[in-house]
């Protein structure tokens, strides 16, 4: 029989001692490539005295550093780690988290380049932290009296280059949607036996309506773009980097169109907490009814609960295979 566990530890901070808590009330966790910041939140339990006679904000203060596992029979994994943003004053005690990214919230940004590579770039923007990056020749940039943070959401607003954190880590990865994690082998879900939910729905590709607008980003920073696809379709925007013939520019967004036109599923899926999936992992839907519509998809999202309703995991499908 499988049994919840948790291990949630809330490590020394400012002459405190690290704080173990093992039987949380709930643990909520959101986490996705496109999010920029990864979060999460702990529900202590009503009748946990150990902070009777203390300040419960002076014990849980903000950027104290916290790691969160979950699993069964012991069994635990690292679903989340981060620092608290902030503490509740009510009871039960709510606690906010966020991952690393939070620090680059803190941290000041003054930076001026010309044309330069993007690794070199996020090199002189963020020493220190491992990194992985999609190599590009980035436009002059020029960003003072700012923080690391909002360079990276600049990015992503700009040339609709993603940052994010490795789940569980201090690896930073920017510009790769699903990062080394799509090198993994897919996980396995049956939709009759594995899966708890779903609100899947399937589209046949003859009804899947798109239109691409594309834009290219030059070295000088100027823009180049092209619309192909569907004129009634739903519009996404991809960008580019250094297509600078309009031709080849179009041939890049026919290839996109064609491999988002396929039949496949569009929605989420509720799973147990194990098997642990992140963001960027895969997984392989097959169906006893519907055979004929068995798949493999990106997660784009997870979502996990931990708590009174059971430890489950919620996957947002992105692309299919």
């Amino acid at each position: 029989m499988k049994v919840m566990s948790a291990d949630i530890l809330f490590k020394e901070f400012e002459g405190q001692k690290a704080i173990r808590i093992i039987k949380p009330s709930a643990v909520h966790i959101e986490s996705g490539w496109k999010m920029l910041t990864d979060t999460a939140s702990i529900t202590l339990p009503r009748n946990v005295k150990d902070f009777d006679k203390l300040k419960v904000k002076e014990i849980f203060k903000v950027g104290r550093p916290v790691e969160i596992k979950l699993g069964y029979n012991g069994e635990n994994v690292t679903e989340f780690t981060g620092y608290i943003t902030k503490t509740s004053a009510d009871i039960p005690v709510k606690i906010e988290l966020q991952d690393e990214m939070w620090q680059l919230k803190q941290m000041p940004a003054h930076i001026s380049t010309r044309s330069i590579k993007l690794g070199d770039f996020i090199k002189q923007l963020l020493p220190g932290y491992e990194i992985e990056v999609e190599e590009w020749e980035m436009p002059p940039q020029r960003h003072t009296r700012t923080t690391v943070a909002k360079v990276l959401d600049y990015l992503k607003q700009q040339y609709k280059l993603y940052s994010y954190f490795v789940p569980g880590t201090k690896k930073l990865i920017v510009g790769k949607i699903y990062a080394d994690d799509a090198d993994k082998e897919p996980v396995k879900v049956h939709l009759e036996t594995n899966a708890r939910a779903n609100d899947l729905q399937y589209k046949d590709k003859d009804d899947i309506r798109i239109k691409i607008r594309a834009i290219s980003t030059l070295r000088n920073g100027s823009k180049l773009e092209a619309v192909v696809g569907d004129e009634d379709g739903t519009e996404q925007q991809l960008a580019y980097y250094g297509i600078e013939v309009q031709a080849e520019l179009e041939k890049a967004a026919e290839r996109d169109y064609r491999q988002k036109k396929v039949s496949g599923f569009d929605g989420s899926l509720t799973l147990f907490g194990q098997p642990f999936l992140t963001h960027g992992n895969k997984v392989e839907l097959s169906s006893d009814v519907y055979p004929d519509r068995d798949g493999t998809y990106y997660v784009d999202k997870v979502s996990v609960d931990y708590g009174t309703g059971g430890y489950k995991r919620k996957l947002e499908l992105g692309d299919k295979l």
